[in-house]
């Protein structure tokens, strides 16, 4: 006895063990009756049933077809023998309909919903040539194509085959809204922009009927890059602010805090060229924090600090070793404000801010550092670049004065609209000449200067100083603010007295050295 047999209880009955190689066991005709009542096996095949390995009967004879599509041109189809059509099967004999009421929403078997009544078409060939009807589509229980317009115009759901222009009347689309687009249009996707504005920014959202102009938060600190840089949008015409300075300000203020500033220029001139270069890096130093502040509420996230620094290094640079400090600040900041972003310094867009970072450094600080090279003591010794740089202030403020008080006195014709809307002509031509007129008559009396350079320098200050104002006024207005700041009472900002000096600067500088006379 095993182990088996030791767990097996006494009452349990023995089964039989299967003898090995045993695979076929013959059983009687009472077990085979119950095999085939239970189902577990089948019974003999009739002898009019198909069996395994049967050959079919073959198809009905006919010809052959003997081309392949598509058909050459030289043959005809019309004349191409075809097999024989086989007959139709017989059709099933009607079968009564059940005794007794029918549920409803159950239809009797073998009936159609509702469909139209006759013939059947005789369909085509497909070797044949096409007939050019139009389909007609059938769908409700009149049937022709007179009816279906009727049935389907009040709002049927049906398919609807539409040939004539009278089938695309707005009724029959009464829930087409679902597919129109009537929410605003943002990015390169609004169609109401016009040619200069950014295609990849997206409005900021409105608030009380103007853009906001401040900046989007930052998304929380970490590894994931920060949100694109978004940029403030115009006010609309209705609401145009002074962006170039006009009557609206402070006359009596202005006036004060300008005579202020001439006096601490006149006494730094007085005191010579170092102490003239800390009055420069004061006021370049402030005007760039101005404009990388404006850049900051607009939305970009320049690289205040680097920008700043290399600001006020190309200042002294530009003193102590002259042009070649220039394009290479130039080239530093550039690769610095790079990998300022490269590093995550400022989570932000690069290529943008990037680009606005060198704008307020080469707008600011490599044009504000003609001063400090007009002022170095090497390229023009015996304080004649305290001169160079007194002629170029002087004729400069004649310049902003006078066309600032004649256009708003006597402007009649806008100089720039669509710019400055209270730059006029009339103030232009008056500032032009008065330019000239004190380059002559009293920077002309200043030695190195003469008659001749002075009237030179008029010239170059009468054209470089209504560029310079110009163009600081097109940024603020792309920004969309009044001032660069709040500095100077009456004035607004640095940024917005000095912006015509950033351009006349350079343009002195190089004639200084265009008349060999530093």
């Amino acid at each position: 006895m095993d182990e088996h047999d030791e767990d097996r209880s006494p009452d349990q009955p023995e089964t039989p063990r299967p003898r090995v190689g045993e695979g076929v066991r013959i059983i009687g005709a009472e077990e085979a009756a119950a095999a085939l009542e239970t189902g577990q096996a089948a019974g003999r095949r009739p002898e009019d049933e198909p069996k395994f390995g049967d050959v079919p009967p073959s198809p009905p004879s006919g010809p052959d077809v003997q081309v392949r599509f598509p058909l050459p041109e030289s043959v005809d189809p019309a004349h191409l023998p075809r097999p024989p059509v086989a007959a139709a099967p017989p059709e099933a004999p009607p079968q009564a309909p059940p005794v007794g009421p029918r549920p409803p929403g159950t239809r009797a078997p073998g009936a159609t919903a509702d469909l139209p009544r006759g013939p059947a078409p005789e369909l085509r060939h497909w070797t044949e040539p096409g007939t050019g009807e139009v389909p007609e589509v059938l769908a409700g229980a009149g049937g022709g194509a007179e009816g279906h317009g009727e049935e389907h115009g009040g709002g049927g759901r049906g398919p609807r085959w539409r040939d004539r222009h009278s089938d695309w009347q707005e009724t029959d689309f009464e829930e087409a809204f679902v597919l129109g687009d009537e929410e605003t249009r943002l990015g390169a996707l609004d169609t109401s922009r016009g040619e200069e504005s950014d295609l990849y920014r997206f409005d900021e959202p409105v608030v009380g009927g103007r853009a906001s102009a401040g900046p989007v938060p930052s998304g929380p600190p970490g590894g994931e890059a920060g949100p694109p840089t978004p940029i403030t949008t115009r006010p609309p015409h209705d609401q145009e602010a002074d962006y170039g300075g006009g009557s609206s300000r402070n006359v009596r203020t202005a006036v004060v805090t300008g005579i202020a500033v001439g006096v601490l220029a006149l006494l730094a001139f007085k005191l010579g060229p170092l102490v003239s270069l800390l009055v420069v890096i004061a006021t370049i130093g402030l005007a760039a924090i101005e404009i990388f502040a404006v850049l900051r509420r607009a939305g970009y996230r320049p690289a205040t600090l680097l920008g700043l620094t290399a600001t006020v290094a190309v200042l002294i640079g530009a003193y102590t070793k002259g042009e070649a400090a220039i394009p290479l600040m130039v080239a530093m900041t550039l690769m610095f404000s790079l990998l300022w972003y490269f590093v995550g310094a400022t989570r932000a867009r690069p290529t943008i801010n990037v680009a606005v970072t060198l704008l307020g450094f080469i707008w600011v600080g490599v044009l504000g550092s003609y001063a400090a090279l007009l002022l170095n003591p090497t390229l023009h010794p015996h304080r004649r670049g305290v001169a160079f740089l007194f002629g170029a202030v002087l004729a400069t403020v004649a310049y902003d004065v006078t066309s600032f008080f004649f256009g708003s006195q006597f402007g009649r014709r806008p100089l720039a609209p669509g710019i400055s809307p209270n730059k006029t002509w009339e103030g232009l031509i008056a500032g032009m000449a008065s330019a000239v007129f004190i380059s002559v008559l009293i920077v002309g009396n200043v030695h190195p200067w003469s008659f001749k350079r002075g009237l030179a320098l008029g010239l170059v200050v009468a054209v470089a100083a209504p560029l310079g104002d110009l163009c600081e006024s097109m940024v603020k207005r792309d920004i969309g603010v009044k001032d660069m700041g709040s500095l100077l009472p009456g004035h607004g900002g640095l940024l917005d007295r000095f912006d015509a000096m950033l351009f006349v600067l350079p343009s002195v500088y190089y004639l200084v050295r265009l008349l060999k006379i530093g």
